[in-house]
């Protein structure tokens, strides 16, 4: 399936939402949808360290002054990049217990490394490699937790709604905390006939299968998990089957008919017609934008 470019020129916001919703729960890689986002993050950040390793090109030393001073005296919301520009992450610099004051230390560190290798590549040139580097592996991970947050919940709100049930008449309900009934958060509850079954939602791929088994794990019979994808010859299909557990597939499927299919046979009053995936994408387009303000 070739990927859509986001039509909003902010994919975070109520409108982007809406629209990736709408590919998701209609069979979309959600992951080459957003990667265009996370792509030009990447390039604007790449473009702002080269302006910095450009700094004093006449004179390396007033350049290597210069980052210096930028690490002593860089603001809070400058932290990601003074990592960035001692070649590390955060999670790295925490555990090698790096302190504020040893940056301009780690700094000329990192410079004599790169200097006690004679390379064509110049030290500004290999330093800016090392920073992208870093930057590339936090805006990834940043990226990564963010599209999670922000669809899982209009995920399970749209596919819910257009199916035929109301929130406001409490038909299903959202982020229900942990209880003494339920150990855990979960992400949605929906009322059947003898009382409330749970539905969770895991955006995760195939490389991720224990997250899937760990949710099939809390799960009771006839609850449903939706997830990104699994392997077809997963044990984790054959472990939900035991324990009557629903697992529906999002990528490459048609996840809002089998859900409401799901749903049906369980007497959920649910519209009793199929709903096919461009009727799915004509409804969730319709809802209003509140339903995608996280």
């Amino acid at each position: 399936m070739t990927p859509e470019r986001p039509q909003w020129e902010d994919p975070f916001s109520p409108e982007g939402i809406r629209q990736a919703t709408s590919k998701i729960l209609t069979g979309m890689n959600f992951r080459l949808f957003y990667e265009g986002v996370t792509r030009r993050k990447l390039i604007k950040t790449y473009r702002e360290l080269a302006e910095l390793a450009r700094q004093h090109p006449h004179d390396d030393e007033e350049w290597k002054q210069s980052i210096r001073t930028m690490l002593r005296e860089g603001t809070p919301e400058e932290r990601n990049l003074r990592h960035w520009l001692l070649g590390l992450t955060k999670k790295t610099a925490d555990n090698l217990c790096v302190k504020t004051e040893d940056y301009p230390t780690v700094f000329d560190q990192m410079i004599a490394d790169i200097e006690e290798y004679p390379s064509d590549i110049k030290t500004r040139d290999t330093a800016l490699l090392l920073w992208a580097g870093a930057a590339t592996l936090t805006i990834r991970g940043s990226q990564k937790a963010k599209i999670g947050i922000v669809l899982e919940k209009s995920i399970t709100r749209a596919a819910l709604t257009i199916i035929g049930l109301s929130e406001d008449h409490e038909q299903f309900r959202l982020d229900i905390e942990a209880d003494e009934e339920v150990s855990r958060q979960t992400d949605a509850e929906i009322q059947t006939p003898r009382g409330f079954m749970r539905m969770e939602i895991g955006l995760i791929g195939k490389g991720n299968p224990e997250v899937i088994g760990d949710k099939v794990g809390r799960m009771d019979r006839n609850d449903v998990i939706l997830f990104d994808t699994l392997s077809a010859t997963s044990t984790m299909w054959d472990t939900a089957e035991q324990r009557g557990v629903k697992l529906i597939q999002l990528r490459n499927n048609n996840p809002v008919e089998e859900l409401r299919q799901h749903l049906a046979n369980l007497n959920v009053p649910v519209q009793p017609e199929p709903i096919s995936p461009e009727e799915v994408e004509k409804r969730v387009m319709e809802m209003p934008l509140q339903a995608f303000a996280n």
